[in-house]
Order: structure tokens, then C-alpha cells, then sequence
């Protein structure tokens, strides 16, 4: 049984997209933890705000074959085969760890960077796995977070539809 960890995000309908992404995956997928949702600021585009947030899930697939189906599930949604990385997602499901694998598996390469590089990733990976280690380095995972803390990012309720924000993660969150 393979331990994963999965980042979902959404800016187009987000809220029903993401709940509806969530029930989709439990089908097929064993949903260990699922973290806080977060809202940010489009990267790399103009466009609405994503809600972002990282499922833990058990599955027995290969890595190959979870990637087909998870590719699978985000066109049922209505990803467009030909969509751009910096663009509007009803539905973006991205493997961010599998097992401790490290290295490029047919062109999927983990630990997924997005890791090191956005805290809407990040920040909800380690509010799931806060004794997480980078499978690369075996460094903490918490230590990747101070350099991204300042990026926006409002912990959400994710179960009404105010939209309630908290503070900025930047004001919650000290590296250790």
C-alpha cells in the first residue's frame, strides 16, 4: 500500500470543486488526513483566487498508474487536454509525494518542487505531516518553511460558504 500525499487546487467554482474532487477521490482512495483549505492569489496569471489544500490517501496503484487516473479525474472536471501550467483549474490534483521515492519517474519528478517553492503547498503538507522529512535530504520538512511564510495565504473554513479568513499563515506559523 502506497502512502501519497496530494495537492488539490482550484479557482474556477472552487469550493464545490474541491468538495467534489475530495468525495470523487475517496471512491477510489483510502483519505488519511485531509488538511486545512487555503485560499491564494493566482501564481503566474492574472485570475481568481485558488483554494488550495493537501490530501493524505493510501492507494495500491503504481505511481504510473495513479497519475493516469488522477489525470483522468481532473478532465472529468473539465481540465482541457491542452491546458497551460499558469491557467485557471476547476480541478488540479498533483502527486507531491509517493512513499519516500525520490527521482524522475516518466517525466513525474518527486518530491514535486512545489514543496520548496509555494507555501500553498507546503503549509497545508505540514499541517498534515509536521514530522515530515524531505525524502531527498531527510531535512525536516518544517525547515523549508521560513522562506516561503511570507507568501499570501488565508486558512479558510471549508465547510460553509462565508469564506471566513483567518490572519495571513506568515503571522500563524514559525518554523518550528
Amino acid at each position: 500500500m502506497a502512502r501519497v500525499f496530494l495537492g488539490l487546487g482550484s479557482n474556477l467554482n472552487a469550493r464545490q470543486n474541491i468538495a467534489d474532487g475530495i468525495a470523487r477521490l475517496d471512491q477510489d482512495y483510502r483519505i488519511v488526513r485531509e488538511s486545512p483549505w487555503y485560499r491564494s492569489p493566482a501564481l503566474g496569471f492574472d485570475g481568481p483566487d485558488f483554494i488550495n489544500l493537501v490530501l493524505e490517501v493510501e492507494c495500491d496503484c503504481s505511481l504510473l498508474q495513479l497519475r493516469a487516473e488522477l489525470k483522468q479525474i481532473e478532465y472529468d472536471f473539465g481540465r482541457p487536454l491542452d491546458a497551460v501550467k499558469f491557467s485557471s483549474r476547476s480541478l488540479d490534483i498533483d502527486i507531491l509525494l509517493y512513499n519516500d521515492w525520490v527521482g524522475d519517474f516518466s517525466g513525474l519528478s518527486l518530491p514535486r518542487s512545489d514543496i520548496y517553492e509555494c507555501a500553498f503547498v507546503l503549509r497545508p503538507l505540514l499541517d498534515i505531516f509536521p514530522t515530515g522529512l524531505d525524502p531527498q535530504s531527510k531535512t525536516p520538512l518544517t525547515d523549508f518553511w521560513p522562506p516561503l511564510a511570507g507568501q499570501p495565504l488565508y486558512r479558510i473554513d471549508a465547510e460553509g460558504v462565508s469564506g471566513r479568513e483567518t490572519q495571513p499563515a506568515a503571522a500563524r506559523y514559525s518554523a518550528g
